[in-house]
């Protein structure tokens, strides 16, 4: 006998509700409870963990701070026993690479400041220098160039600002009084 489509769709069907059946009767019949009252009256204790000591664990270690002994903690083993009585051991910063050059020296004026004045009265104040190895006096206005490098900045009545032209560095002198060879 020949079946149809719609027929054999239904054999198929009745097929897979009965193996359902089968499997939710085996498992439901095996199942025991995992916890609370047990068929035969006895308690048993569920398998849970108690949380609560975690969290304080978790707080106290979230509130700890970092307190150095002076051990490196990069290296293994124990302090060596001179650092381990007197502390860590403060080692002097060390730079390493190429380093930069040093810083220009500060600007120099080879002469002395002995004096100044104002011709006419209430003119532009004049300093009057001197060389240190010679006799020659050199009389400059602020902004005058002197020695072609060095730019007269203030006259002040006790010192003399200048500023190298070259490096930009500043400097000054101070006004110096008559020496004791020459007072004679």
């Amino acid at each position: 006998m020949a079946q149809t489509k719609q027929q054999k769709q239904l054999v198929v069907l009745a097929v897979l509700v009965l193996v359902a059946a089968a499997v939710w009767y085996g498992y439901g019949r095996k199942a025991t409870p995992r916890s609370g009252l047990s068929a035969n009256g006895q308690y048993t204790e569920i398998n849970a963990q108690d949380y609560g000591r975690f969290i304080v664990d978790l707080d106290r270690a979230q509130k700890t701070e970092y307190k150095s002994s002076g051990r490196n903690i990069f290296v293994m083993g124990p302090m060596p026993v001179e650092q381990a009585k007197n502390g860590p051991v403060k080692e002097p910063f060390r730079i390493y690479g190429p380093q930069p050059p040093p810083p220009p020296p500060p600007a120099q004026l080879p002469m002395v400041f002995f004096g100044y004045g104002m011709l006419p009265a209430g003119g532009p104040r004049q300093a009057f220098l001197k060389e240190e190895n010679g006799d020659e006096v050199h009389i400059v206005s602020e902004g005058d160039v002197l020695l072609n490098h060095i730019r007269i900045l203030h006259i002040g009545n006790e010192r003399l600002d200048f500023e190298d032209i070259n490096t930009g560095q500043k400097g000054s002198k101070t006004l110096e009084g008559p020496s004791p060879q020459t007072a004679s």
